[in-house]
């Protein structure tokens, strides 16, 4: 009875310290999910804004996805055999509600005074054009506090279904609380059924800068 006294004991702080780093890497998952995808009030991100006519053309990528990675024959993918420019492109649905696009620190963007993103991709839908819930998103983040959140709204953006619709945003980089700050642009799908998404891409133009200078 007694020898097996510190073997129980033993074995006791092994699951408690098990379940205790679980809930850790749980939390901090929870943490990094919701300062990467913190969802705010639609209704105060609706406004536009237009990149400035002596910008277009001189941006630089910073990030593109086109999805021509992995096979779309797996069990575990969200690719769909079908493209806009290759033969792949993202399948989101309920399962998959938010695409990759960008997630930077502005202490990894050069300061400059004026700084706009530009994030397009291209959407392909079979629903009505108004049944589309989507919103591309363009926000900052601040310790897992979103502002200047704003978004293109799909359903209202007069696409036309079994095609592929480019949608795009502008965006002026506001200037951050400190340099940990994260400048983010994805697609959120809020339907009930699928939506292909392809070519996402998102510029960085910087006024002042000439073509070519980046």
């Amino acid at each position: 009875m007694f020898s097996n006294g510190p073997s129980r004991r033993s074995v006791l702080a092994v699951v408690v310290a098990v379940f205790l780093l679980g809930v850790f890497i749980s939390v901090n998952y929870w943490r990094s999910y919701r300062d990467s995808h913190q969802i705010p009030d639609p209704s105060a991100g609706g406004e536009h804004e237009q990149l400035p006519a002596g910008l277009e053309g001189n941006g630089k990528r910073l990030a593109f996805h086109d999805f021509e990675w992995g096979s779309a024959n797996g069990t575990v993918t969200n690719l769909a055999i079908s493209g806009h420019s290759g033969k792949q492109s993202l399948r989101m649905s309920k399962k998959l509600s938010f695409s990759p696009g960008i997630w930077i620190k502005f202490k990894d963007i050069k300061p400059y005074d004026s700084l706009w993103i530009r994030a397009t991709g291209y959407v392909w839908f079979s629903c009505a054009p108004g049944e589309l819930k989507c919103y591309l998103v363009a926000t900052c983040n601040h310790n897992g506090v979103n502002y200047k959140y704003m978004f293109t709204d799909l359903e209202t953006a007069n696409l036309k279904p079994d095609q592929w619709n480019r949608v795009a945003i502008d965006y002026r980089i506001p200037q951050p609380v400190n340099r940990e700050d994260v400048l983010q642009a994805y697609f959120w799908y809020r339907g009930v059924g699928e939506m292909l998404v392809d070519d996402v891409e998102v510029k960085v133009y910087a006024a002042g800068r000439e073509k070519g200078s980046w």
